[in-house]
């Protein structure tokens, strides 16, 4: 019997039992769609993720105030200083750049009848190199500025948006926590992360002006940005043990107690910017697993029982003439069809759940060789699954066959 006549008599079978091919089917569909949208929205983190670190600086590691126990209670500690950015800078030999910055959360701000809460940022102008956060438009503030605590500013693009809807901002009068400022520029767009949140919404002024215009009482520090000459790993993690060997002896920590500081590299950024941890996306792909095992099982049993209930016709089929590779055929293509149909379905859920997720998350769209591979491979091992029956049914002799059909 021809292949085309196999197919055939497969799919006269599939469309005389709907709903058995359905149920079939829906497992499949099942880990497709979760294993799918799975990857997918991973690929659509990562992305984000290696964006958010490219945008802080992939040669750049970040030190910020650690915690410390007072009265048995964990508490952040306000500990680092200009005197650790000149200790980092004279003892740390794989450091480009060393800068601190002074960050002040939901400050006031206003610009005629607009106004509005953003972050300021007291800074050197040198930071703006390190962070590659200078000004797209106007100009950054410079040393003389710094030197004479000038109180100029250089604005985010969501500030610009928000307190200047229908002018231009630079040379503006703009009120940050009641101080009037100059606007000299407006900042690169840096977009939003889940760690840092919209990084458009900041504001940046010298670190002078931010000690004796508007906070004199807080004179610390809450950020150290380091700049790697060697930005590979190894670079990455020499400089690492360099920075806090330096800063503990700054803060006269001893031996055996832990650092009053916290060391970020551009690794543990990105991480944190993906916003879904590594665990949580190997739990999902595990579930996806275990869908597509069952799919596997429920595909087993449910041809197995089909062969059986239908031995009467594999005899009659053998007796008209069909070879044991006939009856292969058409049973695995039957369970074929449902594997391809539960793929289908599958693909369409997880593409539609992946896409919704992403634009609700503001995620890269997109698919990486494991999103096409994966879903592939559950559908073939489905598939596969209908084979071993299929092997048993097409080794029935025709006699020992019809007498089930008697039985």
């Amino acid at each position: 019997m021809s292949l085309g006549r196999n197919l055939k008599a497969a799919f006269q079978v599939v469309r005389a039992l709907p709903v058995r091919t359905l149920l079939l089917a829906l497992p499949v569909a099942a880990s497709v769609a979760l294993a799918l949208a799975t990857l997918a929205i991973d690929h659509g983190l990562s992305v984000k993720a290696q964006e958010a670190a490219s945008s802080f600086g992939t040669d750049v590691i970040s030190i910020r105030s650690g915690s410390k126990v007072i009265a048995g209670k964990s508490g952040a500690v306000a500990n680092l200083t200009e005197e650790d950015v000149n200790a980092l800078r004279s003892g740390v030999r794989g450091a480009k750049a060393v800068e601190g910055t002074r960050i002040e959360n939901n400050v006031p701000t206003s610009a005629g009848a607009q106004s509005g809460k953003y972050t300021l940022f007291g800074v050197r102008p040198p930071w703006a190199k390190v962070r590659q956060f200078g000004a797209e438009r106007g100009q950054f503030f410079d040393g003389d500025e710094l030197d004479s605590a000038a109180r100029v500013c250089v604005i985010g693009q969501t500030v610009a948006r928000e307190l200047y809807p229908n002018q231009d901002p630079i040379g503006q009068e703009i009120v940050i926590n009641q101080v009037p400022f100059k606007v000299k520029g407006v900042l690169v767009s840096k977009g939003a992360s889940p760690a840092e949140g919209d990084r458009d919404a900041r504001i940046v002024i010298p670190l002078t002006t931010f000690f004796e215009k508007l906070y004199r009482t807080r004179l610390h520090l809450d950020q150290i940005v380091v700049q790697a000459k060697d930005a590979t790993p190894e670079g990455l993690a020499k400089l690492d043990e360099q920075i806090a060997t330096v800063l503990r002896q700054q803060h006269r920590i001893g031996a055996g107690q832990p650092d009053d500081f916290t060391v970020r590299l551009p690794e543990r950024i990105a991480e944190e910017s993906r916003g879904l941890s590594k665990d949580i996306f190997y739990l999902l792909l595990g579930l996806a697993l275990v869908c597509g095992v069952v799919a596997i099982l429920v595909l087993g049993v449910v041809t197995g029982q089909a062969v059986r209930s239908r031995r009467g016709e594999i005899g009659i089929r053998r007796a008209l003439g069909a070879t044991s590779d006939d009856i292969l055929l058409q049973l695995w293509a039957e369970s074929m069809v449902s594997s391809l149909l539960g793929g289908l379905i599958g693909i369409g859920l997880g593409i539609a759940g992946a896409w919704a997720i992403a634009q609700a998350r503001q995620l890269a769209f997109g698919f990486d060789v494991l999103v096409i591979l994966v879903p592939l491979i559950v559908v073939v091992l489905a598939s596969l699954a209908g084979l071993f029956p299929a092997r048993t049914a097409a080794a029935l002799a025709p006699a020992e066959a019809l007498r089930g059909k008697a039985a």
